[in-house]
């Protein structure tokens, strides 16, 4: 098998998507959707993660990259002082969440267990040693929804998890990497797949 045949198998199929990336899809959604610059900003001046994550979402109407949406992330969203904008978020993510379920429920587990993300939330010997290992980290310490975001990784079978939050996750990505957790942001994303993007435009 060639070199290019792996790299694109090994492209990351399911990813999990952090709480910071579910508030940009909804703070920048004019640009997200539809193209539209962000008021006195120039395409040059847009964050490359923000552009890339563009990017991503219009080539995965083709591409069919699962995208996941944890249920702890409504508790994540629903975080917020003002009412309205709880309201709002909340809302919006519920939808996300639900199309999620959906998908997922007619999807069988990639080990062959059979079971869904919704039949498997609950805490494994496998996520219990996960979890002490994720302890002796203080940043998961401190926070228990990035603690338990990053079980959900496991227990969804994901590939890659997804944030623009440099400094929690992103920052202990080697250490992650060696519990089998993929830390990923939307402009690495978007260079891995950049290269074969033209197979779903």
């Amino acid at each position: 098998m060639s070199d290019s045949v792996n790299q694109f198998m090994a492209l990351p199929g399911r990813l999990l998507l952090d709480t910071c990336i579910i508030n940009l899809l909804q703070d920048e959604d004019e640009y997200l959707w539809e193209g539209i610059l962000p008021e006195n900003i120039t395409e040059e001046e847009l964050d490359p993660d923000l552009k890339a994550l563009r990017n991503i979402f219009i080539v995965n109407e083709r591409a069919s990259f699962q995208l996941v949406i944890s249920p702890l992330t409504i508790a994540e969203v629903a975080n917020v002082q003002d009412f309205s904008v709880r309201e709002r978020k909340v809302r919006w993510v519920l939808d996300v969440l639900d199309t999620w379920l959906i998908t997922v429920d007619d999807l069988m587990d990639r080990e062959g267990q059979g079971g869904t993300v919704r039949a498997r939330f609950k805490l494994t010997p496998k996520l219990q040693e996960l979890e002490s290992q994720l302890m002796t980290i203080k940043d998961f310490q401190r926070d228990p929804f990035d603690r338990l975001l990053l079980l959900q990784y496991q227990m969804a079978n994901c590939d890659a998890f997804l944030t623009v939050d440099i400094n929690t996750i992103w920052k202990h990505r080697e250490k992650l990497s060696s519990l089998g957790i993929r830390v990923i942001r939307p402009s690495e994303f978007w260079n891995l797949i950049q290269p074969w993007a033209r197979l779903w435009m």
